[in-house]
């Protein structure tokens, strides 16, 4: 059994490439033969780490040299209810499969819980994938002196756009092939609303951050919702080769936009999906809507994406999705908030505009 002793959780001290190393076997190690994101592609670390001021929200856990652990904190400002409360997203916990189960992870999450009460955050907030390990493991642990709260369940729905690399990558049962082609989901998107959709640019700040800041503005108590200013969002919009924004121009002004971010799923092959990250399109009619689901799958598709993945998080219309033939997929991802200030109790959310990693 390997023991824990000689083992030092500290601030991340940047080495990205061995990270993902690390992170890739042991994720290799949990899946086995079904497909995973890599979400340590030192690209997309960088995109969600690099605007974090004070780096002591990157924890990771070392054995001399080499690093066995690691998990992040990103500060958010997000509204509940009538108020402004200061959040962190913990995510991307990984632990070298060798340490899988001795306890390292706990102490990780611990350590986490003691900075981020430090920093006097309200809660934080996390989402754990049904049946992963890490999923397990938090009922186990659940607590920690602070109350841990079932936020929401979240769904998987999917769009496939090359069905060939698709079947190479994720080794789709027959059953599974079947019923994509059935629900329409790898049919050719329709080109007709191309012409009215673009590529953002850093002049369309103002009116993406009116639109996405919305959501904060609504009045409904059972809500959850990103704040953002302006900065942070022109990071979050246009990344090089992790973050892209299209937009929907109406009445010579941007009406609505559609972000994704490009992850790399690695199977039997390596193929490159898009996430829906953002969404905003509320000038916009029923059709419009559908057809700007269309063209930000055409979009994808030429920028190489063999599909596109969105998740059922309730904070904007989802019907258009479904219309562009997106259907449901076997995943789903419960998201907790842990609660810091014992004032509030974030649980039971029915709409939650969060990223999702």
């Amino acid at each position: 059994m390997i023991e824990l002793s000689g083992i030092s959780i500290e601030t991340f001290r940047g080495d990205f490439e061995a990270l993902e190393r690390m992170a890739l076997l042991s994720w290799r190690e949990e899946y086995g033969e079904a497909s995973f994101p890599n979400f340590y592609r030192p690209a997309f670390l960088h995109y969600l780490t690099d605007r974090i001021e004070d780096k002591a929200h990157l924890l990771a856990a070392y054995k001399g040299e080499e690093i066995v652990g690691f998990m992040v904190n990103i500060p958010q400002k997000m509204k509940y209810g009538q108020k402004i409360y200061s959040a962190v997203y913990t995510c991307l916990l990984v632990i070298r499969k060798e340490y899988l189960r001795k306890g390292l992870a706990s102490l990780i999450i611990q350590k986490a819980l003691e900075r981020n009460k430090d920093y006097h955050y309200d809660f934080s907030l996390l989402t754990l994938e049904s049946g992963h390990s890490s999923t397990k493991m938090m009922k186990k642990i659940a607590g920690f002196r602070h109350p841990l709260y079932f936020v929401k369940r979240i769904r998987v729905i999917a769009r496939v756009l090359d069905l060939e690399r698709v079947c190479e990558s994720e080794s789709l049962k027959r059953w599974e092939l079947w019923g994509i082609k059935l629900l329409g989901g790898a049919r050719p998107p329709s080109p007709r609303y191309d012409h009215l959709i673009r590529e953002y640019r850093p002049q369309d700040i103002d009116a993406c951050l009116e639109l996405l800041n919305r959501y904060q503005q609504q009045q409904e108590k059972n809500s959850l919702a990103l704040v953002w200013d302006k900065e942070n969002l022109a990071i979050e919009l246009d990344y090089p080769d992790v973050s892209q924004t299209i937009v929907y121009e109406k009445n010579n002004r941007v009406a609505g936009l559609i972000n994704f971010i490009y992850h790399d799923h690695i199977g039997r092959t390596t193929a490159r999906w898009a996430w829906v990250n953002h969404v905003a399109y509320p000038e916009l009619s029923a059709a419009e809507r559908t057809g700007f689901v269309h063209a930000f799958l055409r979009f994808a598709r030429r920028k190489g994406c063999v599909g596109a993945i969105e998740w059922t998080r309730g904070y904007y219309p989802q019907g258009p999705f479904y219309r562009a033939h997106f259907f449901p997929y076997f995943r789903s991802v419960n998201m907790f908030s842990w609660s810091l200030n014992p004032e509030i109790a974030i649980q039971n959310v029915r709409r939650v505009y969060e990223i999702q990693v």
